[in-house]
This record gives structure tokens, C-alpha cells and sequence, in this order.
């Protein structure tokens, strides 16, 4: 692998990120096993923590509270299980790479590298994860009922992904820079977390949300995705117009990624 051209004082170029390929694949490897090395049940956890996770909010919102979805002709618990794998991914990619720089400070400390590559691989370890839980739960969705538009999925399913992704990565970018800088984020963002989680429509949908905040609701980027995500896998309910998500989750990213590369080279000194 070439050595990189820019010092640890001066801001990363995207030809050392292409360039250092090998060492992505190397780390993804590494931390995927990491991940799961020494259980019992291996990478098969990537699949029990949302499995575990439907359960108990089916039992709540679905067996207790018993919450309509009448936009949907599905069963709620496979409304739920779209709701909670999209925000699995949105909520692992974000965390990890908002988590890369100060769980691997030690290796920062060492030796100079473009910091954006941690990032990159944590989110592609998380990636994977989601990967892994969508493969096991499609045959599930299958058996409750669910007929599958070959062509939507194909169409919309990517396409709910990628804004995922990008929403994720920006912001996870701004709170790598911002944990560090500021010890209190660490505590700070699980709480965050938790708002956004029921503030999207994860445990429900657009229709028990009030006319009055539909206007607030529908700026929540998170509601168009995994709007969107249900109108792929479910064949129902209403598809977003997703130019106005993906537009929020693109300038995210691209802000969150500039921010993130004027203040890595700054990282050893903030710890």
C-alpha cells in the first residue's frame, strides 16, 4: 500500500482514502470479528439483538396498547420489524462512527493515518450487521403474509438504504469530532437517541400522528425513510417523497464530512 501524502496537520484527500483499500478490508475484518469473536453464537447475535427487540415492543405496542395501522394490509408486528431494522441501522452506523475516533485513540496516538477510515469502518461493520438481520427476517415477513413486489423492492430498498446511510454518517461525523471535544456528548447522545426513536415513526405510523404536528413529523427525516422502507418491503401504505429527505441527509453528510476533516488532524490533542 503507497504511504499518504498528506501529514497529520493537513486535511485528508479522498485519493488516500482510495488508496487505502487494503487496510479498510483489513479493519472491517478485524472488527467484524472482534464483534462476535469468543460467543457462543457468533454473528448470530447480529440477528437476536433486533429479534429480541420486536418482541418486546410487539408485546407493548401490539399485544397491550394494540396500535392501528390501518394504512398497512400487514400484520403490526411486521410493520414493527421494517420500523425497528431500518432504525437498527440508522442508530448502529451512527453510534460506531461517532464512536471511531475515541475507541481507537490508541492507535491515533501512534501512527498517522486519514482518521475517516475508522469511520468508514465502523459503519461498514454495521453495514454488515444489517445485512445479516434483513436476509433472516425476509423469509419471516414472507410466512406472516407478506407478497413481495420484486421490482419496488429493487427500486425503493436501495435507495431507503443509501439515505440511511448518508443521515448517518453526517451526523455520526459531527458527534466523532464533538465527543471528543467535549466529554459530555458521550452522554448527551444516547439520550438524543432515545428521543429520535419515538419521535420517528418506528413502533408506529402516520396515522396516529396528530394533524397538528404532521408538519413537524414529516420534517424528521427519519419518518420519510422509514416510510419509504415499509412502502418497499410491505407493498403499502404511502410512498414519501424522498427528494426532500434525501436532500436533508445529503447536505448532512456533506457538512457533517467537512467538519469532520478540518478538525481529525486536531483529535490527539483534544484527548
Amino acid at each position: 500500500m503507497k504511504g499518504f501524502v498528506s501529514t497529520p496537520y493537513s486535511i485528508t484527500r479522498l485519493s488516500e482514502i482510495i488508496s487505502a483499500k487494503y487496510l479498510i478490508w483489513q479493519l472491517v475484518k478485524r472488527d467484524f470479528t472482534v464483534r462476535y469473536k469468543q460467543t457462543a453464537l457468533g454473528f448470530i447475535w447480529a440477528v437476536i439483538n433486533p429479534l429480541v427487540s420486536i418482541l418486546l415492543y410487539f408485546f407493548v405496542f401490539g399485544i397491550l396498547v394494540k396500535l392501528p395501522t390501518p394504512e398497512y394490509q400487514a400484520p403490526y408486528a411486521a410493520v414493527l420489524m421494517v420500523g425497528i431494522l431500518l432504525w437498527n441501522l440508522f442508530s448502529g452506523c451512527m453510534n460506531s462512527v461517532s464512536d471511531s475516533l475515541i475507541n481507537n485513540m490508541g492507535i491515533i496516538k501512534k501512527i498517522y493515518f486519514p482518521r475517516l477510515i475508522l469511520s468508514l469502518v465502523s459503519m461498514t461493520v454495521s453495514l454488515i450487521d444489517f445485512f445479516i438481520s434483513v436476509i433472516f427476517f425476509i423469509p419471516i415477513l414472507y410466512y406472516m403474509g407478506i407478497r413481495f413486489d420484486v421490482v419496488t423492492m429493487l427500486v425503493y430498498f436501495p435507495l431507503c438504504v443509501m439515505t440511511t446511510l448518508l443521515l448517518a454518517w453526517g451526523l455520526g461525523c459531527f458527534m466523532a469530532i464533538l465527543k471528543v471535544k467535549h466529554k459530555d456528548f458521550k452522554h448527551i447522545v444516547p439520550l438524543a437517541m432515545q428521543m429520535l426513536f419515538y419521535a420517528s415513526p418506528i413502533v408506529y405510523t402516520q396515522s396516529i400522528v396528530p394533524e397538528q404536528m404532521k408538519r413537524w413529523y414529516e420534517m424528521n427525516p427519519l419518518s420519510g425513510i422509514i416510510s419509504l422502507g415499509r412502502y418497499a418491503f410491505l407493498n403499502g401504505g404511502i410512498k414519501p417523497s424522498m427528494g426532500y429527505y434525501l436532500s436533508i441527509a445529503a447536505t448532512i453528510t456533506i457538512v457533517g464530512t467537512i467538519y469532520f476533516l478540518v478538525n481529525e488532524r486536531k483529535v490527539v490533542d483534544l484527548e
